[in-house]
């Protein structure tokens, strides 16, 4: 299967847009756009992200031990695209972000956020499956979603 053929095919599926937050060995923060979130389980409660292998991002959550996974809003598309861009200097520079129990950085008027321990780590072909064990989580501001379909952002249905 041609890997550029697939991921036109795998544009197909509409899904939400969270960033993923992780600290660094620096103390500092660090993030990523992602589309690869999913719940586990209630009990234990475990969420679980898929991040390429060789990125900063699976590095650092390996090394921390902790992420948090932000829901974006359909008026979070800058930052959405911000966190989806290598060459943003300071990624945290747009938005409110506080820390989450485990020291991750959340967004305050995310639609959700989730802080996570790291549970478990799964090679799967080019990406790592993480599986985070919930700390702690809340429900910021009720709003619609924002959706990423076909490499494009879309807001979600209005509530």
């Amino acid at each position: 299967m041609d890997s550029r053929y697939l991921r036109t095919v795998l544009a197909q599926w509409a899904t939400g847009v969270v960033v993923l937050t992780t600290r660094t060995e620096e103390g500092g923060h660090h993030g990523m756009t992602a589309s690869s979130f999913t719940s586990v389980a209630l009990d234990p409660p475990l969420v679980s992200v898929c991040v390429a292998s060789d990125s900063t991002t699976c590095r650092l959550i390996r090394s921390s031990g902790v992420f948090a996974v932000n829901v974006l809003g359909c008026d979070h598309e800058e930052i959405g695209r911000r966190f989806a861009t290598a060459s943003a200097t300071d990624r945290f520079a747009v938005g409110d972000w506080d820390i989450a129990t485990t020291g991750t950085a959340v967004l305050t008027d995310a639609v959700a956020w989730i802080d996570c321990v790291v549970a478990a780590c799964y090679p799967a072909g080019d990406h790592t499956i993480v599986l985070g064990l919930v700390q702690d989580a809340a429900t910021p501001r009720p709003a619609a979603p924002l959706i990423y379909h076909d490499r494009t952002y879309y807001e979600g249905i209005a509530r």
